[in-house]
């Protein structure tokens, strides 16, 4: 269960960062924009990045949003699901937490004319 000050936080224009298994070596860490839909945090990325490739290999991720000044972070563990078609809904959600009005539906069109665009899922099995 996440508090009110974290459900806040969440819903603030905040980037999170990504923990994602590499092959060999330390972890991958990737800045991405998110969504948090109240059970789930979606993002997107792209088939030609390293970030992809690592996550279909090993769906296990961590993802965490933090706020320095208000001393408090949202960090989560679990699954990522790769959703790679018929994602508009998701897209759109993430558009609209990211661009004001005016740039919207552009941008939507952008990430969706792209057949590189995939959205992730996250799927927590925790969250602290």
């Amino acid at each position: 269960m996440i508090t009110e000050q974290q459900t806040a936080l969440l819903a603030q224009p905040n980037t999170a960062v990504l923990g994602i298994n590499r092959a060999k070596g330390p972890p991958q860490l990737s800045v991405v924009w998110y969504v948090w839909n109240g059970k789930d945090f979606i993002f997107y990325t792209k088939t030609d990045r390293a970030k992809y490739a690592n996550i279909k290999r090993n769906p296990a991720i961590s993802l965490m949003v933090d706020d320095t000044p208000m001393h408090t972070s949202v960090v989560a563990y679990g699954q990522a699901e790769i959703i790679e078609h018929e994602f508009a809904a998701l897209a759109r959600l993430l558009i609209e937490k990211y661009y004001p009005g005016a740039r919207r539906e552009q941008a939507l069109k952008e990430l969706l004319d792209d057949p590189r665009s995939v959205m992730v899922i996250l799927h927590p099995e925790k969250i602290l």
